[in-house]
């Protein structure tokens, strides 16, 4: 993860990237370094790279540059953590904070993303807050807060993907002072799809990081133990379908309040952005088509299932056949 010390590989990334493509070496040319930067995109995001090729050629490299970093904080709070401890996870957000900081005033660390992430600031005029609010939601993590609420839930998921809605809107606006009017509708979207992910994932976020995104209310609501049904076969008990479909149903409303939003983009980025909404809620019907068990395997799209949503929005009537069977 980035920081001050000499841990950083070319990206600015922690040294324990795990399998992500190679870094070029220092001095190399800039189609080199391109072809690394949307190389690592598709690595670290096959649906959201699929859906922003149909965008605008000039804004697809600056997205894949402003998602790595996300992908940066995402790492130290879910991966990095585990190598190197807490304390020093905390410590390395601090570093994080000043290197963007830094990049945001015209003085980035000499490494590929904050440059690049620099040269796409001088371009666009990324906002400050939302990138901010990402590093908080790294130390909800590192913390070890809990989600105890829906609206619990809906914050964390604001800290760490509305914002990336939120931060998107400078590449999908008609005029800047459209980025105030839509930011709602953006962080709407962002947090549809991280509840979305946060679907996917319940048995990995719980058996590989003592974790889980579940409001603690709705749990016991729904009189669910997930040390109980994380360790049972499946099928799952009707109490967890029906906590799963409660939280399906808050990520569907946030996707409609997206909607909207979306219609108003720019015509050229409307697409892109509507493609990965469709293809992202479409792990929804992922999550049911596994039978709700989203504690022993993480739903999957095929990517002719992709395509097909990117053409035509099938979600409701996929979702109603698997509700009927």
């Amino acid at each position: 993860m980035a920081s001050s010390t000499t841990s950083r590989t070319q990206t600015g990334t922690a040294a324990s990237q795990y399998d992500a493509p190679a870094a070029p070496p220092d001095g190399a040319d800039r189609r080199l370094e391109d072809r690394y930067l949307r190389k690592a995109f598709r690595h670290h995001s096959r649906t959201f790279s699929l859906a922003t090729r149909l965008l605008p050629r000039r804004e697809r490299l600056p997205v894949a540059v402003l998602y790595l970093y996300c992908r940066t904080v995402d790492t130290l709070a879910d991966e990095r953590v585990a190598v190197i401890g807490t304390e020093a996870a905390l410590r390395e957000v601090d570093a994080l904070e000043a290197d963007l900081e830094g990049t945001l005033e015209g003085r980035p660390p000499d490494t590929l993303l904050w440059r690049r992430l620099a040269e796409v600031h001088r371009t666009y005029d990324l906002p400050r807050r939302p990138l901010k609010q990402l590093l908080e939601g790294a130390r909800w993590d590192l913390e070890g807060r809990t989600v105890d609420t829906t609206e619990d839930l809906l914050a964390y998921s604001n800290l760490v993907a509305g914002s990336v809605g939120a931060a998107m809107l400078p590449f999908l606006v008609r005029r800047p002072e459209d980025r105030h009017v839509l930011e709602a509708a953006a962080r709407a979207l962002g947090n549809a799809m991280q509840i979305t992910n946060i679907l996917r994932d319940v048995g990995e976020d719980w058996r590989d990081l003592g974790r889980t995104y579940l409001p603690a209310d709705l749990l016991e609501q729904r009189g669910v133990d997930l040390d109980v049904v994380v360790g049972k076969a499946p099928p799952v008990p009707q109490s967890y379908i029906n906590l799963t479909e409660d939280l399906m149903g808050q990520a569907e409303r946030l996707y409609d309040q997206a909607a909207d939003g979306i219609e108003a983009l720019r015509p050229a980025a409307q697409t892109g952005i509507r493609g990965a909404a469709r293809m992202y809620r479409e792990f929804l019907n992922g999550v049911r088509a596994n039978q709700y068990d989203n504690l022993s395997r993480r739903a999957s799209v095929p990517l002719s299932r992709k395509l097909r949503a990117l053409a035509r929005d099938g979600y409701a009537r996929r979702r109603d056949r698997l509700w009927a069977t």
